[in-house]
């Protein structure tokens, strides 16, 4: 009996999963057709095809861009009505070196789909939307931040920002998270060694930051054994680059921070040398 009942409650979960995503099964958002804020004023919508739109015209003698494309997509049920809402986030470039990011909140009425409310992004580093997924029926928004002296490519820290869905508005609640993107490892050398030699495992284009501390006047040297990946010292420090390396001439006491990044499109093992004389 009690096995009958486990069998019954389990292929009621299955059904209730498969019925909430089941408004969603025969729209495909890789074809769709959006209202993106980032479009030009004279396109207020465009539809992408396999998840990209791009259009080039020329205008005063130059020659326009604007790209578009469809990065994620994911579902939950965001009002309790145990039906899904289909979240999207998607970036835009509008021809500059800026890449700007937004969600859309998409539900069903009469068995189309209908936007509820847009997800805010922004500009890569500030702002750029990393991930939107629903935990206990609030919408979870990852973006990025690129901290005090951060730079617009390279962001340092991930915010956190729970959302409930209200009507058509997204209100945030609840504590909202920071946390650092790329910590540093400290580095220390066994007793007698000037340096240390140690194996990484570094995601696709992700990095890793290590610590070591010196004294002022000794000679720093780093290298990572691998084309496919660069290493430098992110202190405001006189440099001697070479192929896959750098040495440098400390002039203070304290901690130098060195980034190995992985180029490639794999994770990939890298062999990092340390040496401070």
């Amino acid at each position: 009996m009690k096995n009958l009942i486990l069998s019954v409650l389990f292929t009621a979960v299955i059904a209730a999963s498969a019925n909430a995503q089941a408004p969603f099964k025969q729209i495909d958002f890789k074809n769709f057709t959006f209202e993106p804020l980032c479009a030009p004023e004279e396109t207020s919508k465009i539809t992408v095809k396999d998840g990209e739109f791009f259009e080039e015209k020329e205008v005063d003698g130059f020659t326009e861009r604007f790209f578009f494309k469809v990065v994620a997509a994911t579902y939950g049920d965001l009002n309790g009505d145990r039906k899904d809402e289909a979240i999207i986030l998607s970036y835009c470039n509008t021809g500059g070196s800026g890449s700007f990011y937004e969600g859309f909140v998409y539900g069903i009425k009469r068995g189309k789909p209908v936007l509820l409310a847009r997800i805010e992004g922004g500009d890569r580093a500030y702002g750029g939307l990393r991930e939107a997924r629903v935990e206990n029926g609030l919408l979870v928004v990852e973006r990025n931040d690129a901290g005090e002296n951060g730079a617009s490519c390279c962001p340092e820290f991930a915010v956190t920002t729970r959302y409930k869905l209200s009507g058509k508005e997204l209100v945030e609640t609840g504590k909202t998270d920071r946390r650092e993107l790329y910590p540093k490892q400290r580095v220390t050398f066994a007793k007698g060694a000037s340096g240390s030699t140690f194996k990484v495992t570094i995601p696709a284009g992700e990095i890793k930051r290590f610590v070591v501390g010196a004294r002022s006047g000794q000679t720093l040297t780093a290298s990572v054994g691998s084309d496919k990946a660069s290493i430098r010292l992110l202190e405001d420090v006189d440099v001697t680059e070479g192929i896959n390396k750098f040495l440098a001439r400390l002039p203070k006491n304290g901690d130098y921070a060195i980034e190995v990044q992985n180029l490639a499109e794999t994770d990939l093992e890298v062999t990092v040398n340390i040496k401070i004389k």
